[in-house]
């Protein structure tokens, strides 16, 4: 597994995994949930919600300690990716932010840019979602 790093298609304080697989293994090793972000780097959007977004301390801090983040590519997605994007009830644009459990389960989800504190209320409500 390859260490966590960068985000791969834009800039963010954070550390990003890039398959699902090593962010479910991060995530049962450290008892934390997983955020699962697909999006494109064309998409303004998406860079927005990880460039600014996420970048406010706040939200960085609570992620740290929260959730295990992975970066998925919209254009190109891995088939556990796909398949979890079909269990969105609503998926009809980036970015597409996916909050999963440890073991995978999609708890909850949302489709298309955030503001801070709805990104925020989403976090910590997510854990406590059933999709």
């Amino acid at each position: 597994m390859s260490a966590a790093g960068p985000h791969p298609h834009f800039v963010s304080p954070h550390s990003w995994h890039t398959t699902l697989a090593e962010g479910l293994v991060a995530a049962r090793d450290s008892k934390r949930a997983v955020l699962l972000i697909v999006g494109r780097q064309s998409c303004g959007g998406c860079r927005a919600l990880v460039e600014k977004t996420i970048a406010k301390e706040e939200i960085h801090e609570y992620l740290d300690a929260h959730y295990v983040c992975v970066a998925g590519d919209a254009d190109t997605p891995e088939p556990a990716v796909a398949a979890l994007v079909t269990q969105m009830v609503q998926h009809d644009r980036t970015p597409l932010c996916l909050y999963l459990s440890a073991e995978g389960k999609l708890l909850h989800s949302t489709s298309g840019g955030r503001p801070p504190a709805v990104f925020l209320s989403d976090m910590l409500e997510a854990p406590h979602r059933r999709a």
